[in-house]
């Protein structure tokens, strides 16, 4: 009875929807992606500039490099999630950004850096952080935002987990060998169970999103990439926005602007927060415990977030974080001095930053559906990547040649601010159709 009433109508699987495994398997490439964010390489910052003489603009540089590197490789990235899914992309993905991150082992010079640290960064943000998004808002609509937030908590917990891991290895075994094993680490967690379980959409497995049966019967006779199919079951479902479609809507551009603005100013903080703290004499145990205080309140932010995304209007929801995130950089360079106040700025500064990733991609498939998703938010990583490139390097250049953090601190406060401004001005485009359907 249950076979055909799955069959017959548009019900929810008995069964525990598949979705929810891709949720599982992209909380793993989040975790094991946070090993090239910026506050790993901020660990490794001090003991790497010791042994080598190299300023932090130098070794900051690597992060640069590969963040652009990234804008380049992604629209490239987007189309074949289109068309052939995620599973081989994250395989190979997590597979170069393993190697590179073991080869930081033997580094000497600084060109060793940029290629390998870079190369990693470029993987990690402009290949696996697009898996993570467009896989989940492939198999989910209405759940969207929960399963959004659930994901991205991967890269929260990663973020939490690998700062303390970070430097108990180089207080323990060096720097070297430290790279090396956080290298193995990425690779066991996350490129196993990728080319396992990654599936391209619902679709392809006689579903709809978030586990609903189709009321026609899959027949099995289209296959996955031909797109007829999944247009007579999705038509109803969300708009199917094309890249060329979506690039003549102000929404496109200003959603660009407002990601760049807010990708800047957090990528900058994020790496800058560990030294920053430690330039003002609180302890590298204590630094290192605010950036783990940070990313478990992330955690929870993105879950709470996620799931507050689909009941309050997103754009409105964005503006209050950006702005709020804005305020809290501001208190943190005039009267958060040290002792307890500043956990107390790790937990909210943790809630807001970890509730805006998950967000910002969600913001991407409610305007122009999944049809083409990779396609046309890969077309925007350049900009946005770019944006998260010069983060970093714009407070690591204010620092050598101002002696300081006091201009970078005011500017990524000023900018989180104006792009909460452009987030309560945001509306949907309209749809416009797709020719000939």
């Amino acid at each position: 009875m249950i076979e055909t009433e799955k069959k017959s109508g548009s019900l929810s699987s008995p069964k525990p929807f598949y979705g929810w495994v891709i949720v599982g398997v992209t909380f793993l490439i989040g975790f094991t992606e946070a090993g090239v964010f910026q506050n790993i390489l901020s660990i490794f910052l001090k003991p790497m500039a010791a042994e080598f003489g190299w300023s932090r603009s130098l070794i900051t540089g690597a992060i640069t490099f590969g963040s652009i590197c990234g804008g380049i490789a992604s629209p490239f990235v987007g189309p074949a999630l289109d068309r052939h899914g995620p599973r081989m992309v994250a395989f190979y993905g997590v597979l170069i950004l393993s190697v590179g991150l073991v080869a930081l082992s033997f580094l000497s010079h600084p060109w060793q850096l940029y290629l390998f640290f870079g190369i990693g960064r470029m993987i990690a943000v402009g290949v696996l952080s697009m898996v993570i998004s467009v896989s989940v808002a492939n198999w989910f609509i209405n759940k969207r935002g929960r399963a959004m937030g659930i994901a991205h908590l991967g890269t929260r917990v990663g973020t939490a987990i690998f700062p303390p891991l970070v430097q108990f290895m180089i207080l323990s075994v060096g720097w070297r060998l430290a790279w090396g094993a956080l290298g193995l680490i990425v690779f066991l967690l996350s490129a196993i169970p990728s080319i396992l379980f990654l599936k391209r959409r619902p679709e392809d497995i006689g579903l709809l999103p978030d586990g609903e049966f189709p009321e026609k019967p899959w027949d099995g006779d289209d296959g996955p990439g031909d797109g007829k199919t999944d247009r007579q079951i999705n038509k109803s479902l969300e708009p199917e926005w094309r890249r060329e479609q979506a690039v003549r809507t102000p929404a496109f551009w200003l959603l660009i602007v407002m990601s760049c603005l807010a990708l800047f100013s957090g990528a900058g903080i994020n790496f800058h927060i560990f030294p920053f703290l430690t330039d003002k004499g609180i302890s590298s145990s204590s630094a290192v415990l605010v950036l783990t205080i940070a990313a478990i309140a992330g955690a929870v932010g993105g879950l709470i977030l996620g799931f507050l995304a689909e009941r309050v209007h997103l754009k409105k929801l964005l503006a209050v974080i950006f702005a709020a995130l804005g305020i809290l950089l501001f208190s943190l360079f005039w009267f958060v001095k040290g002792g307890n106040a500043v956990f107390v700025f790790a937990v909210f500064f943790g809630i807001l930053r970890g509730g805006m990733m998950p967000l910002l991609a969600l913001i991407w498939a409610q305007f122009y559906g999944r049809a083409s998703l990779g396609s046309i938010f890969s077309l925007a990583s350049p900009f946005r990547l770019t944006a998260n490139a010069l983060g970093p390097i714009f407070g690591a250049l204010c620092f050598d040649f101002l002696g300081g953090y006091t201009v970078p601190l005011v500017v990524f406060s000023i900018l989180f601010v104006l792009a909460g401004l452009i987030a309560s001005f945001l509306n949907p485009p309209r749809y416009p159709g797709l020719k000939g359907s």
